[in-house]
């Protein structure tokens, strides 16, 4: 790392040098050879195609970070992010005295240990994918949600979360139904727990996210 930062303090003192040369040539061109002229051109557009190709390096390498850091967060099988994410979340949420304004729902597979025995973890998997899409869609522009533990999600609602949180618990409720009716052999069953700080004014998140307010089931 070191020889790397010194490798660009040296290709800047080349680029500042050739610049100034440049300058200088055009300022007074009939004292220079016209080699001299060709060498400093050469030189200053070579430290400024480096340069260009040092920032294009860059840019690419930021975007290769960033994916990276996407998939570190990222659930593989859900694609929805993982305990990390959530774990991160609930830490910036842990910062400050909570909200009132705040609410959140667990959601847990209820079904999936038996349709992995009966069907096999390859047809369980494939539920499992679908009931994250299920999710995914029912958040959308409503909340945070990522995967908690084995078959249990996290969402946390934000703003007007009372109304987003049954928003998003209806919205649930009928993807689910519209799948058990087009796949009768693999139905999906859930409950879904919520609670709502405006309710409960705890100061902490992880207090709300122990809460068991009553649960909301739906059966295949």
């Amino acid at each position: 790392m070191k020889s790397y930062r010194a490798l660009k303090w040296i290709q800047g003192i080349f680029i500042v040098f050739f610049f100034m040369a440049f300058c200088i040539l055009l300022r007074a061109e009939h004292f220079l050879s016209t080699e001299y002229s060709i060498f400093l051109f050469s030189g200053l557009f070579g430290c400024l195609a480096f340069l260009a190709f040092d920032l294009i390096s860059w840019n690419r390498q930021k975007k290769k970070e960033q994916r990276l850091f996407q998939l570190a967060q990222t659930d593989a099988l859900t694609r929805l992010p993982n305990t990390s994410a959530l774990k991160n979340e609930l830490v910036k949420l842990s910062e400050t005295v909570l909200e009132d304004d705040i609410s959140c729902a667990v959601i847990s597979f209820d079904n999936i240990h038996r349709l992995n025995r009966t069907y096999g973890h390859e047809a369980g998997d494939a539920v499992f994918r679908e009931f994250a899409d299920i999710l995914r869609v029912s958040a959308e522009d409503l909340c945070f949600i990522g995967r908690k533990s084995g078959r249990t999600f996290l969402a946390i609602f934000r703003e007007n979360s009372h109304e987003k949180t049954e928003l998003f618990l209806e919205r649930l409720k009928r993807g689910v139904e519209i799948h058990n009716e087009t796949n009768g052999l693999l139905p999906i069953t859930y409950y879904a727990e919520a609670a709502y700080n405006d309710e409960l004014h705890y100061v902490s998140i992880y207090d709300l996210i122990k809460i068991r307010s009553g649960k909301r089931r739906q059966q295949a």
